[in-house]
């Protein structure tokens, strides 16, 4: 498929800060989510389908960050009280604020850092 090659649509040229390889100018679910959470890994495709969403959708930005609101909650305590010490998170799409690696490390007095 086009949209899999590097030199695909919306790729050629890619402006520094854009990653090669990803069309920007079509939408996908996980920037998406990414900019209802408030997060920055979305572009201006991303944040046009999410506004048409919301259109359509009351009170979705809400349902979206209560949803991670919970995930923060639920893995503090299972790191940091219930002496978890692994997570499996599938499908999580892409590293957005609060994921949840990040906050099972920050349970247990650790720190990450995400290459960029």
């Amino acid at each position: 498929m086009a949209e899999d090659r590097a030199d695909g649509p919306g790729t050629a040229g890619a402006p520094a800060g854009q990653p090669a390889g990803i069309d920007t100018s079509v939408a996908h679910p996980a920037r998406v989510y990414d900019y209802w959470l408030g997060g920055e890994n979305n572009f201006p495709a991303d944040r046009e389908a999410g506004e048409r969403v919301l259109a359509v959708t009351p009170g979705l930005r809400e349902r979206v960050r209560a949803n991670r609101a919970f995930l923060v909650r639920a893995v503090r305590y299972l790191a940091a009280e219930a002496g978890i010490r692994q997570f499996l998170d599938i499908g999580t799409g892409i590293p957005s604020a609060n994921n949840t690696h990040e906050v099972a490390l920050a349970a247990r007095g650790l720190t990450t850092s995400w290459p960029g």
